[in-house]
């Protein structure tokens, strides 16, 4: 079994490895920091196939978290081309995570979300410090 900062870091190399994203405005987000500094956040993000059960799904639905991009429109960032052995071990995590801290699903991948937003908005901020 992962440990909650395992499941953080994995998570968030794949979140990563997403950008650069454009929105359908044209907007590029370059990187995960611009898009947290530049997009809200929608509601907690959503594992499809934890909400139905499937903690070692072989066609994973998949799991999103949503944002507005400055125009308006959503935006996703989703587990799409997530190695399959990653996401039952975050899977599986998640299931006893959320049974052990007694909180939802829903709970626990917005700790697991505000985790990663942590710590990318604080390395982007020490990097502009640095950079002065």
């Amino acid at each position: 079994m992962i440990t909650a900062d395992e499941a953080v870091r994995l998570t968030r190399l794949h979140v990563e490895s997403r950008f650069p994203l454009t929105c359908t405005c044209g907007k590029v987000y370059p990187s995960l920091a611009k898009y947290l500094l530049q997009t809200e956040h929608v509601g907690p993000p959503i594992s499809y196939d934890g909400e139905i059960g499937n903690w070692t799904p072989t066609r994973p639905i998949g799991t999103v978290s949503l944002a507005n991009c400055s125009c308006g429109s959503t935006m996703s960032v989703n587990s799409h081309g997530m190695p399959l052995r990653t996401m039952w071990q975050l899977l599986l995590w998640a299931r006893f995570e959320s049974w052990h801290r007694r909180v939802s699903l829903a709970e626990l991948l917005r700790w697991v979300r505000d985790e990663i937003d942590k710590q990318v908005l604080a390395e982007d901020a020490s990097s502009r410090e640095s950079a002065r």
